[in-house]
């Protein structure tokens, strides 16, 4: 289960059901990335304001309490959210420079549990990612986490070796290849956990291998992670 962190404080049945209902329209929603994970919902929420009226400044955590690094705010109007993507993307918040676009059902953490694609069943359309030179302290789950902010993510793998050590690289599937293409523009060189990441197709992907051939390659290699 995936824990909200903050909303805008103490608030009625009547308030909280309100902003309920605000959650689930796309246009007044955007999700913002690249969060510092010491950043509070109430800091979010007064930097977007400078875009207009926020509703409601949802950071994501784990049931740990810890930041997933990414958040959803609502704005009372459309044009407002337009314009939080025009002027607030890549703006500086608690030292981070953050991203915002328009928010997609698939961003909700229950999505993934309900429209979840069969695992063994991806073919090489280009939506699956090679990451390097991985932090060896990041888990599949980070992985997943982090390239959420550019879209879909249907599974992540740190690789390991056969003793269970970190390789140093993973993959990550999107759901789609525009997505798959924005996370390698936006994160091609990105440092995260203190290394800059390469960011490419998977050419073993894009030769033709099957995801089930893959998954039996990777066991060979100490495949790591799960990531659905």
């Amino acid at each position: 289960m995936v824990k909200r962190d903050g909303g805008g404080g103490n608030y009625d049945r009547q308030e909280q059901g309100r902003r309920k209902r605000t959650r689930v329209s796309h246009d007044t929603s955007v999700f913002v990335g690249n969060l510092d994970y010491n950043t509070k919902w109430q800091s979010l929420k007064d930097h977007m304001r400078k875009a207009g009226n926020v509703d409601n400044a949802d950071i994501f955590t784990l049931d740990d309490g810890r930041p997933k690094g990414f958040a959803l705010v609502v704005y009372q109007h459309p044009k407002e959210a337009s314009r939080a993507i025009r002027e607030l993307h890549d703006s500086e918040l608690d030292g981070r420079s953050i991203f915002v676009r328009e928010w997609k059902a698939q961003d909700s953490p229950d999505y993934g549990r309900a429209h979840r694609s069969d695992e063994h069943n991806a073919d090489s359309d280009g939506s699956q990612l090679y990451v390097g030179n991985l932090s060896y302290e990041a888990s599949w789950q980070d992985l997943k986490d982090f390239f959420r902010q550019c879209g879909d993510v249907e599974h992540a793998d740190v690789i390991e070796g056969p003793n269970g050590e970190k390789k140093g690289f993973g993959i990550v599937r999107f759901s789609n290849r525009k997505d798959a293409n924005f996370a390698i523009r936006r994160f091609d060189g990105f440092e995260w956990k203190g290394r800059k990441m390469e960011v490419r197709m998977d050419q073993q992907q894009q030769q033709g291998g099957r995801r089930g051939d893959r998954e039996q390659s990777m066991d060979t290699h100490g495949g790591g992670g799960g990531g659905g």
